[in-house]
């Protein structure tokens, strides 16, 4: 199982701090959480210059960037340029997006080099699995969001379970990521209904030993 160090943070020392610790872990990837305080109710930091600078001590570590923003299309080439692998849009934020559609996010999928990075789709607790089948043809990595968009600790959504499941029976070849409210035995359910990845934040670094509760969750 894939586990992902979820960094939430409001300024640039936090998310510094947990992207070594990620390293040192030995965790193959991290993912930033990006808020606006559109999307979300809250905002977090968002610099990717800061990122950039970091790439030296944090060279084992692939970086998947989480856009909880409104309009995805304006920061997406930044972070690719600061080295992201992954960066993740919300299918709520581009719905316009269908693969015959003329819109940034199709022109970006038919146009760059994807050797380099990949675009996920997420989707919120309440927006049907379902939504997701259009774009699965170009799009084969999915982020299904256990918990509101919000701060971390939130309680997981059981019916998520059941997107996992329907999503793994008709489309095999899809990639799912799970984040929000994963401990270790929302982790188990989660690796049960078929997810790939897993990514955590408040049990790891609410844990006294962050490296161990990582441990824990990769060795299930």
């Amino acid at each position: 199982m894939i586990v992902v160090p979820a960094i939430n943070c409001a300024d640039s020392d936090c998310v510094k701090e947990k992207l070594l610790k990620a390293e040192e872990f030995g965790a193959e990837w991290a993912q930033i959480d990006i808020a606006d305080g559109k999307f979300t109710n809250w905002k977090t930091w968002n610099n990717p210059e800061e990122i950039s600078n970091l790439k030296s001590q944090i060279s084992n570590l692939n970086l998947e960037i989480h856009l909880m923003i409104e309009e995805p299309q304006n920061v997406i080439d930044d972070w690719i340029k600061a080295g992201a692998k992954r960066i993740i849009v919300h299918l709520e934020t581009v719905e316009d997006f269908p693969p015959e559609a003329d819109s940034f996010l199709a022109k970006k999928l038919k146009t760059e080099n994807l050797k380099h990075y990949e675009i996920g789709l997420a989707i919120n607790p309440d927006t049907p699995a379902k939504k997701l089948v259009p774009y699965l043809n170009q799009i084969k990595f999915v982020q299904i969001l256990a918990v509101d968009p919000g701060l971390s600790g939130q309680k997981f959504q059981l019916q998520v379970l059941d997107k996992i499941k329907f999503l793994k029976s008709n489309y095999p070849d899809a990639i799912i990521e799970i984040d929000g409210g994963i401990n270790l035995e929302t982790a188990k359910l989660c690796k049960e209904a078929g997810a790939d990845i897993l990514v955590s934040g408040s049990y790891i670094w609410s844990s006294s030993n962050p490296k161990e509760a990582f441990k824990k969750l990769f060795e299930l």
